[in-house]
Parts: structure tokens; sequence; C-alpha cells
């Protein structure tokens, strides 16, 4: 779920200036020299420069780890640049979405705050720390590790310059709710949104997931059931159509609305009697107008009414049960083009929640299914065919 943009590139580069400039500081080594050596932290600095200046965010990471690594081998960790560049290399991988790989990087700008207090605050670096072990954390240690970062966050909220704050607190979110926690997921889901707010409110990526963490924190109670589901419509339109091929988020916003709906329709949203041979929906879940579905559909023009139907004796999925959820259920999207004799080719998950291990049964059972096409149906149409996927787990 990590994202970023321009604005914090900006800001990151600034920083890092400030960093230099200390080490400009501390002696001509450090100065421009046709003699540079290799191992010389300034010239993967400049090399990270440079990369930032051109948007190329994976090189620059991978140029701030160096120089960091550089750092510790050749100013040490008494040198203020050495705490500034672990911190850098931390914060720039988290930018990419690889905070993990910039876990040791984190725990190093922790260690070395002190020395390095003109380029950062300890409780920045304790938050990037956080949010990389969050990120790493195996299923069991999921919510350990959201508790911790509700702490780390805190303590920066209102004062860090970029949205990665939204980011973790999103994620801590989801963890949380999804795991028994809802009430704490909902404040961490309001806290998401007022920062959103603070940095960058136009940003609509991220107002889809401070929305859906909203929602997935009221699916404990079946009362907010339809509320839920109203959220997750709502980030799905802010998000609106996939911006990509297989677009991962768009696949993951889908298959949240999957599980809102398999939830209400498992019997939490059953009909009841209210009378004699009379009966009603318990709650009734949001129409999407014709208009909102105009701004989620992704199929063709001349796909739209084309309908495919399933040959029978096709092995149905069968996953094993996934615990450690207070949800349980899963939703997965998956696209996959068809041949033109109604087999499956190259099925992909391209959203799937609260677990990604419930993706290998839904792919291991539709690898093998065929559909009876319609005569004369469009090639195009044999393509990107979608199809969503319940779990109900009991």
């Amino acid at each position: 779920m990590a994202f970023w943009g321009v604005d914090m590139v900006l800001r990151i580069q600034r920083l890092l200036l400030g960093a230099a400039l200390l080490a400009f500081s501390v002696g001509p080594s450090f100065a421009d020299s046709p003699n540079a050596s290799s191992t010389d932290p300034m010239v993967s600095y400049r090399a990270y420069d440079q990369a930032v200046a051109e948007g190329k965010l994976s090189d620059a990471a991978f140029h701030a780890q160096e120089a960091w690594k550089r750092a510790e081998a050749t100013w040490g960790p008494t040198n203020p640049n050495t705490a500034g560049l672990a911190f850098n290399a931390a914060w720039s991988l988290a930018l990419i979405g690889r905070a993990p790989d910039g876990m040791e990087a984190a725990k190093r700008a922790v260690e070395l705050a002190d020395v390095g207090a003109k380029a950062y605050q300890k409780s920045e670096a304790q938050f990037l720390l956080a949010y990389a072990e969050l990120r790493a954390a195996p299923e069991g240690q999921r919510r350990q590790k959201a508790e911790a970062l509700d702490s780390a966050a805190q303590a920066i909220e209102g004062s860090w310059g970029d949205t990665l704050i939204v980011d973790s607190l999103v994620e801590a979110s989801i963890a949380l709710s999804t795991m028994g926690r809802s009430k704490k997921g909902a404040e961490l889901a309001a806290r998401s949104a007022t920062e959103l707010d603070r940095l960058l409110p136009n940003d609509q990526s991220r107002r889809a997931l401070t929305l859906l963490a909203r929602a997935v924190s009221k699916l404990a109670d079946p009362d907010k059931v339809p509320s839920a589901y109203s959220d997750a419509v709502d980030a799905r339109l802010a998000y609106g159509k996939m911006r990509r091929p297989d677009d991962a988020m768009w696949g993951m916003l889908s298959a949240w609305e999957l599980v809102i709906q398999g939830i209400h329709e498992a019997g939490r949203g059953s009909r009841t009697t209210i009378g004699t041979n009379i009966m009603r929906d318990r709650y009734k879940l949001r129409q999407i107008t014709p208009e909102e579905y105009a701004q989620l559909d992704v199929s063709l023009p001349e796909c739209r009414d084309v309908k495919f139907k399933r040959r029978k004796g096709a092995e149905e999925i069968k996953p094993n049960p996934i615990g450690g959820f207070s949800i349980n259920l899963g939703g997965v999207h998956i696209r996959t083009d068809l041949s033109p004799t109604g087999d499956v080719l190259n099925p992909r998950v391209i959203g799937v929640v609260p677990d990604p291990r419930y993706s290998e049964a839904s792919l291991k059972a539709i690898s093998k299914w065929q559909y009876d096409l319609p005569a004369n149906v469009p090639a195009t149409c044999l393509k990107d065919f979608d199809i969503a996927v319940v779990f109900t787990m009991y």
C-alpha cells in the first residue's frame, strides 16, 4: 500500500542537502574532486541526489543505502552524516514500498539519533523502524507490531513531513480491525484521514485507502455493515478506474468490496420475517447508481453484454481454513484470458484480502476451468475476464 509523490521527494531531498552541508563542514575530503574514491559516501550521495532529481526513486533508494553503508565504514558512528544517511536510507526504501529492506538502517538511525539530531528527530527514526517492522511482521506478530506503530506514529502526527504517515496508519488500522481490535482500527482510520487532510488533501489514492480503513473497522458490528459497504464504494469511486494493467490497488479495493458483500449475504444482513410470509432485508446495501458504475467499469463497450458460462464438472475452489482473523471471509479478484475454445489462460490475482493465502486455492482451481463462449464473440472480450471469489470460513 505504499505510495509516494513529488512533494515527498522534494522534502527528502531538502533534508539530505542539510545533512550534506554538515558533512562539508567537517573537512575538505568531502568536496568534489576528480580523485574521489569509489568508497567515498559523497559519491553515492550525489548519485542519490541525481536519481531524486530525475524521479528515479528506486535508484535513489539504492544509492541512499549505499551512501549510508559507506559512511559507516568511512566516517564512523560519531559523524552526524552517518546518522543522517542511515535515516535517509530507511526513509527512501519506505517511500518505494520496501520498508523492511530499510530495517537495519532504521535501527541504526534510532541508535545514532543524538549524533544526527540536526538532521532528524529520534521519534521520526522510531516511526520508520516501527513501520518497517510492521511491514515485515509474520502474521502472528502483526497485531503487536501494529500496536507499536500506533504508539510511534502518535509522536510525529501533526509534524511529519510526508504522507508515509497516512500509509502506515491505514495499514495498522486494517491489521488491527481484522484481528479483533476494530475500535482501535477505527481510531487509526480517522487519524489517517486527518493526516491526509493536513498533508495532501487532493490525493485520491490515499483518500481511497483512508475510506477503506474506515470501512474495515466497521465489519465487526453487523449494524454497521451497510455503512462499511458505502465507505468501500466511496473508496472505489475515489480511486476510479484501473490506472494500469492489472492495477493491484484497484484489485485490492474490489476484493474488499467482495468481502463486505459476503458478510452481508452470509447472514448478518439476511432476510427476516416481519409478518405472515412477508420478508424484508435486515439491512440493505447501498445501490450503486449508473453514474457511479460508469466511474468504475473497466470493460470494453463491445464486451459489456457478453456472457460466459462456466462448464459443469469443473473443480471447485476448496481453500484451507485460515486463522488469525476476526473477519472470517476472504475476497479474491482474479483476471484471466480465455482461449477461443474457452480454456483459462494466464490467470492472475490482482486483489486478495485479508490474507494472501486465499489466492493459492483460487488459482489452482480456476486454472482448470473452461467456459462456453457465445458465437462470434469479439477477440478483445477474451482478454482480462474478471472472476470474483468470496470465501466463507466458519
